[in-house]
């Protein structure tokens, strides 16, 4: 298995995860999100392979970066893994926001700084899985229907149009 260690270190890249004295999570926990990401990728995107992804066991089958590389599931599941990663660090984050406490003379208040993470939510790996998903999709649709006729819906009524002789409601059976 290839995928755990490459994507592993790609997700630790994009949420700058890179202490290799006290990472923030451990490579297993990564692992796990992967795993899980990877489920919402295949449900989400329009792929050309098949995973089969078991999320207890925390396997993909067939891997997915050897032999042949599948390099927009290994994108797109990296990228949204550092998207659950950044949401979980958000959602911690403001929890504590706002934590006053004092205790006699000694006082503890803790500042916000949830704008830079909420620039990070907004901007950062879930706004790129999101473009790369619809770049994907839209590129690679299996098929596009389009209506070239004028078309009037189910719920179409004459007398919404605002024009003579259907203005009035009355004139309209009259």
């Amino acid at each position: 298995m290839a995928w755990d260690a490459e994507m592993t270190l790609m997700v630790r890249v994009l949420i700058n995860d890179l202490d290799t004295v006290s990472p923030t999570y451990s490579d297993a926990r990564i692992q796990q999100v992967i795993t899980v990401a990877a489920t919402y990728v295949q449900q989400e995107a329009n792929l050309t392979n098949s995973y089969t992804v078991d999320v207890s066991a925390n396997t993909i089958v067939p891997d997915p970066t050897t032999p042949d590389r599948d390099d927009v599931f290994v994108g797109l599941t990296c990228l949204k893994s550092a998207c659950i990663l950044d949401q979980s660090t958000f959602r911690t984050k403001a929890a504590i926001d706002g934590v006053r406490t004092s205790l006699g003379s000694a006082s503890i208040s803790v500042g916000s700084n949830l704008s830079g993470f909420k620039t990070i939510l907004d901007q950062g790996p879930c706004a790129m899985y999101t473009a790369l998903l619809n770049d994907w999709n839209i590129g690679n649709a299996s098929s596009v229907h389009a209506i070239l006729s004028p078309f009037v819906g189910n719920t179409f009524d004459p007398r919404m149009l605002g024009r003579a002789p259907y203005s009035n409601p009355n004139d309209f059976y009259g």
